[in-house]
């Protein structure tokens, strides 16, 4: 499972830069430290060849960080970005990094009462081959 690889290794490299990583949003029953990374939502847009299987992947990583950590969050997202770049391999699949189709954004996220934090996202895009 190619999505799979990809999450995991992803998941491995983003703890090796040094950064509290999760694979979803922590409850409120889980308290942790800002910043932290969650690795989220893994699409395939497949393309069929002949004899293998290929396509595009994107997946989301997003950076949360205290409100006055605009700065911060910009820094994790560049160390991040730099995993959408050049080769990637997995002990089954090989990935192409994309990284003129990479997007980021921070946003300015109020969903907690009485809290602001910033929220980093980066969707970096890989082509399976």
């Amino acid at each position: 499972m190619p999505d799979q690889e990809l999450f995991d290794r992803l998941y491995q490299l983003a703890q090796q830069l040094g950064y509290r990583v999760y694979d979803h949003l922590p409850m409120e029953s889980e308290p942790v430290d800002y910043p932290f990374v969650v690795i989220s939502d893994v699409t395939l847009v497949p393309a069929t060849y002949k004899d293998s299987l290929g396509g595009h992947f994107t997946i989301d990583l997003h950076v949360w960080a205290s409100g006055d950590n605009r700065y911060l969050v910009a820094q994790i997202i560049n160390g991040l970005s730099r995993l959408g770049r050049g080769l990637f391999l997995t002990p089954h699949f090989r990935f192409q990094g994309r990284p003129g189709a990479n997007q980021q954004q921070i946003l300015v996220d109020q969903s907690v009462p009485d809290t602001v934090l910033m929220h980093g996202v980066l969707t970096l895009t890989y082509d399976l081959c």
